[in-house]
């Protein structure tokens, strides 16, 4: 845990990598049967379902006034700004993309952002309602923000039953995480050994050389999801009395954002064959934007003072 906490995003980026070398070197390994395959190699869904309890329960319904605001901004400028980037790119180029940028890639990152790395910039450069704008935030993590943007936009097809089956898991924490606080600090304990297993499954089901193929493009995503961040920053600071530097930490691409890919692609089989490409382009992108949004946020305080 000490080590992988060394790394940015390293409870995401090492089980993933991990995953990856082993089903490299030894292909057949996570497929011995057993509870080890169901859960290292067939355990994403499951995982996710926690996942998304876990994101919900930290969703607070009680936050009012500013951070509601600040919180509804920022969510409606990221999901906007990641719709149109997928729209348009879809509609200029195709399902191919630019740059081995593909929309698909595009819908699963832009909408995210690290919300811890969010709150700990928030606490040296905002007030008490920065902090509290990440309960709506929330409502992004997980797959959810994606999967709305890309069902509205026809650019993948999901039924009903998808829908309401990815919102079942998320409606779960939300209730049970705003009537027992309890319950709100144990899924925030339990996060970290839900997101390391449902890592290396979603890893296991790929190679080390995506990670070869996706490093270029990665490194494209993250300039445009920081291009974002400063587009967002500029609306933000218009819309606000007291000026922040705040709006361009949107500007980071969440390291959740790496199982995205997985789960869409569970509900449209279409995308089955670029998950493990998206995957890797966002894990990329979320390390780059996780070590350079400190120095972006610091600069733009700077000259706001």
């Amino acid at each position: 845990m000490r080590a992988m906490e060394k790394v940015p995003g390293g409870q995401i980026i090492v089980p993933l990598v991990a995953a990856m070398l082993i089903n490299t070197i030894f292909p057949g390994a996570l497929g011995v049967g057993g509870p080890a395959t169901a859960l290292l190699r067939k355990g994403g869904q499951t995982l996710m379902g926690l996942f998304l309890i876990i994101c919900g329960s930290q969703i607070n319904i009680r936050q009012a006034g500013l951070p509601l605001y600040k919180g509804a901004l920022l969510l409606g400028m990221k999901l906007g700004f990641g719709a149109a980037l997928g729209w348009g790119v879809n509609a200029a180029f195709g399902s191919a993309g630019v740059l081995g940028l593909s929309p698909f890639v595009l819908f699963c990152a832009i909408p995210s952002n690290n919300s811890s790395l969010y709150i700990a910039l928030s606490g040296e450069y905002g007030d008490a309602t920065d902090v509290g704008a990440v309960s709506v935030l929330a409502l992004k993590n997980g797959p959810m923000g994606s999967m709305v943007i890309m069902g509205l936009s026809g650019a993948a097809q999901f039924s009903m039953g998808d829908l309401i089956g990815t919102a079942i898991p998320v409606l779960i924490g939300i209730v049970w995480g705003n009537c027992d606080r309890e319950f709100r600090c144990l899924c925030l304990r339990s996060e970290p050994v839900i997101m390391i297993f449902l890592s290396f499954a979603i890893g296991a089901t790929s190679n080390l050389g995506v990670l070869f193929t996706a490093g270029a493009s990665g490194i494209a995503l993250a300039v445009l999801a920081i291009g974002v961040g400063i587009a967002i920053q500029i609306v933000y600071n218009v819309l606000l009395k007291k000026k922040t530097p705040l709006g361009v930490a949107m500007g980071t691409v969440a390291a959740n954002s790496a199982l995205t890919p997985s789960i869409i692609a569970s509900a449209d089989r279409a995308f089955e064959g670029a998950v493990p490409v998206a995957a890797a382009q966002c894990a990329t992108a979320s390390i780059i934007t996780m070590i350079l949004m400190p120095f972006i946020v610091s600069f733009f305080d700077h000259h706001l003072h």
